[in-house]
């Protein structure tokens, strides 16, 4: 009996020093419940954020396809050509909208005719198939145009692109 008192005493020392390792399932619950809660009043907020990102993936396509085709004038191909970018830009984290690829003349060819080939990335609204605004590009002199109405935090989109030829050169003609 003496020992079961002992024993009595040390297992009430053990729960008074026994401290929790985990969460509950009621805690997790809440916490999950209030992340939740916070993530969707916070990511529309990131939308402009995400176009922004998105817009410099398809600004990339469209110069590195301008870079192929003046390196191929510079390298005297008979016919230089680019690659074509994936047909779609879009990060997937926000679904009404993306951006498409498309072009005039022949498909990777960067001078068609010697007029040049225009490659444009339009951003497109999904529900409606309209487009919001598209970004053009001359792949054989880098000439840059737009249209629709274009964010005016992308005013830098107006202009020439930073061209391996010079502007007099007659590789351009």
């Amino acid at each position: 009996m003496h020992l079961n008192n002992i024993q009595k005493i040390f297992l009430l020392k053990r729960l008074i020093a026994y401290k929790q390792v985990g969460y509950s399932i009621n805690e997790l619950i809440v916490v999950i419940s209030i992340i939740g809660i916070i993530a969707s009043i916070l990511i529309p907020n990131f939308q402009p954020a995400i176009e922004f990102i998105e817009v410099l993936i398809a600004e990339k396509h469209l110069l590195k396809a301008v870079k192929e085709c003046q390196l191929g004038l510079i390298s005297y191909d008979i016919s230089p050509q680019y690659t074509l970018p994936l047909n779609e830009v879009n990060l997937g984290i926000l679904k009404k909208s993306k951006f498409t690829f498309s072009h005039t003349g022949i498909a990777g060819d960067c001078s068609p005719e010697f007029g040049g080939n225009q490659l444009k990335v339009s951003r497109i609204n999904i529900n409606s198939e309209k487009i919001i605004y598209s970004l053009i590009i001359n792949v054989k002199t880098g000439e840059k145009s737009s249209e629709g109405s274009l964010p005016d935090w992308l005013d830098w989109w107006r202009g020439k692109s930073s061209n391996l030829i010079p502007d007099d050169d007659i590789l351009l003609d």
